[in-house]
């Protein structure tokens, strides 16, 4: 006897993917056999474990198909499933394969518990239109551009050292009060430097920026906030965060601010470990502040910080004084910054935030402004993510728009550099397909770099060195000649596989001309405006601009047509328009040969990549240079019209 189920092909499982509440799916499994089993039942999990009969519903010789019609819940959670198949008092059972990756599973004789999963959302889950249309762009505000005299800047401490030269290298400074690196160099970049390149960003075509964190705050990186209320002195004022969101909006950008709320700093005006903010504000020196119930105080007399760095101090999110003042209060501070210009917020370290708290914040966020957009920093596959022992629900519909899509990026890099086969990388991105709702996956940021990782041209040369290199070695470190070429080569990949990908594609600033650098803080280095590479900024520009001139790379659908050898071919395809993107990763040429997904093979047009390609009715063959790709696009562009 044989067992065969496919959850990502349509015929077995209907709809395939992610389903709303209320919804009805059709499942159906295949069985190879000479006897007609006494039974197939489906065994489903939600709260409890239930087994639901399957019925005979054709039969073709050895054939006979199994199918069942089960309605989804009411609410939103997760369904899991496997199938069980009794023939004379023995059992086979059908499960999801060892990677749980969905789509064909394995036949076993005991139980793997190994269940597909069925993501239910609420059928009102909406995330905003304008955002699942846009290019994104990432700004280490500190990194980008600084314009005015850099003795101007305020110092709030003594401790601060300001760089005259924009160009060099960090300072090494140990941290004046805490444990670990200082942070306490900065080069003065700031908001009015982002509103004099917005022209620039425009140009590239930009539809959002989304900035580091840009409140008070001690360090350069500004994550250890220090009142939320305030723009950092360095980066400008309150009133030069709404000129740039209303210069940004006038050229049709919008601002996505970063959301510390798992923890302030030690140096802030809520806890003021080192009175900075006078005395007797914080509620390091007073336990009758209004703070005082914000952080949790060991018996040791320490506070609960966040992975133990004792200048980032763990507040507990669900104090009803925290939740008013950052969430609830007329004036909170997520709505005070929307008033100012915000269109959303990117939520810092998302699974350390309790998922009642970001219930909260989304409802709030979308009181205040109803298109407003909410992105968390998930690292992993966020609809079955478990955080301190809890299944999170990012995706019920109640809480995130999407996430910060680190899978794509390891999966992408990955691949380029041969550490994962093609058909690897087909699955792990089918199976986000599969769990996520298509508008949280049409929401989701697909990045190749950050300011939490190294720089993509670096990773992508394949010469990452040992980590036991000193500060200034990691400082000195460049990759040159042939393996700087190889690394571009990869790169033009890469760009071509974000610009073209299911989800809201985001340039880390500098990686558009060519910036190297290793881990933090050699990720954050400041923009090279005086060494640009033409080449990969030119490749950049063109990308983006069929991204926002083709509706089928922003909002189709992504089936994959060939995953082999190194290469991969998928189509994006809406009602109006169809996508054909191909990537060689080898260092050889390629022919390859595959079948459209849907509609015939004419009328294609090549509109990005160097290679050759011919049509025979469905069939479309390729042939790729050594690290080349391909876009063929069929149907009309923005205007209707294709772009050529």
């Amino acid at each position: 006897m044989q067992l065969y189920h496919d959850s990502q092909n349509e015929e077995y499982r209907f709809p395939k993917g992610a389903v709303k509440t209320d919804d009805e799916v059709r499942l159906l499994i295949k069985v190879i056999s000479e006897i007609v089993p006494d039974s197939v039942k489906v065994r489903l999990w939600t709260k409890s474990e239930n087994f639901v009969k399957m019925e005979l519903s054709r039969r073709d010789g050895q054939e006979l198909w199994y199918s069942v019609r089960l309605k989804m819940p009411g609410e939103a959670q997760l369904l899991w499933y496997f199938f069980e198949v009794e023939t004379n008092g023995k059992k086979l059972f059908y499960s999801n394969n060892q990677r749980q990756l969905g789509g064909v599973g394995v036949m076993e004789e005991t139980p793997s518990f190994r269940s597909y999963q069925i993501t239910v959302y609420d059928k009102d889950f909406h995330t905003p239109d304008w955002f699942k249309n846009v290019v994104l762009y990432q700004i280490f505000p500190d990194r980008f551009f600084r314009l005015g005299n850099e003795k101007d800047f305020p110092k709030r401490h003594s401790d601060y050292r300001i760089h005259d030269d924009w160009y060099e290298d960090y300072f090494f400074d140990r941290h004046p009060f805490e444990d670990g690196p200082a942070c306490n160099d900065f080069y003065g970049g700031n908001l009015k430097g982002i509103m004099s390149k917005l022209d620039y960003l425009k140009d590239l075509g930009i539809g959002a920026i989304y900035l580091n964190p840009i409140f008070e705050a001690f360090s350069n990186h500004r994550y250890d906030t220090g009142d939320y209320s305030q723009i950092d002195g360095i980066l400008g004022t309150n009133e030069d965060f709404a000129e740039l969101c209303k210069k940004a909006e006038e050229r049709g950008i919008r601002i996505i601010l970063d959301g510390v709320f798992s923890h302030t700093g030690s140096d802030s005006i809520y806890f003021n470990k080192y009175k900075s903010y006078g005395e007797n504000v914080g509620a390091a020196q007073n336990d009758s502040s209004p703070y005082s119930k914000w952080y949790t105080q060991n018996d040791d007399g320490t506070y609960s910080s966040w992975w133990g760095c004792s200048n980032l101090v763990n507040v507990n999110e669900l104090e009803p004084t925290y939740i008013d003042y950052i969430l609830k209060g007329s004036n909170a501070i997520i709505k005070k910054w929307l008033k100012s210009g915000a269109s959303g917020w990117r939520l810092d370290v998302a699974d350390e935030l309790p998922d009642e708290f970001i219930k909260i914040l989304r409802n709030e966020a979308k009181a205040e402004k109803a298109d407003s957009v909410i992105i968390g920093e998930v690292w992993e596959d966020a609809s079955n993510k478990i955080s301190y022992g809890q299944k999170r629900q990012y995706f019920g519909g109640h809480e995130l728009d999407g996430v910060m899509n680190y899978v794509f990026r390891d999966g992408v890099l990955k691949f380029l550099l041969g550490e994962k086969s093609a058909e690897d990388f087909k699955a792990e991105v089918c199976s986000l397909i599969e769990n996520y709702p298509k508008e949280a996956l049409l929401s989701s940021i697909n990045l190749i770099g950050s300011h939490d990782t190294c720089r993509a041209k670096t990773v992508l040369s394949g010469k990452i060195p040992e980590r036991s290199l000193s500060q200034t070695q990691k400082s000195e470190f460049s990759i040159k000649g042939a393996d700087e070429t190889l690394a571009l080569r990869r790169l033009r990949l890469a760009v071509f596989m974000q610009m073209t990908f299911i989800g809201v594609p985001c340039i880390y600033y500098g990686d558009e001309i060519g910036m190297q650098g290793l881990d933090d803080p050699f990720n954050r280095r400041p923009y090279t405006w005086r060494s640009v590479d033409p080449q990969i900024f030119n490749w950049h520009k063109k990308l983006v601009e069929l991204r926002n001139n083709l509706t089928c790379l922003r909002t189709g659908e992504l089936e994959f047509l060939y995953s082999k050898d190194g290469v991969i071919a998928y189509e994006r395809r809406d009602p109006d328009q169809t996508a054909i993107c191909v990537v060689n990763r080898n260092d050889s040429p390629c022919e390859i040969e595959f079948c459209i997904a849907k509609g015939d093979g004419n009328g294609f047009k090549q509109l990005a990549g160097s290679g050759e390609f011919g049509k025979n009715g469905l069939t479309i063959n390729i042939r790729l240079k050594e690290y080349g790709c391909i876009l063929l696009v069929q149907g009309g562009g923005k205007n209707g019209k294709s772009e050529e």
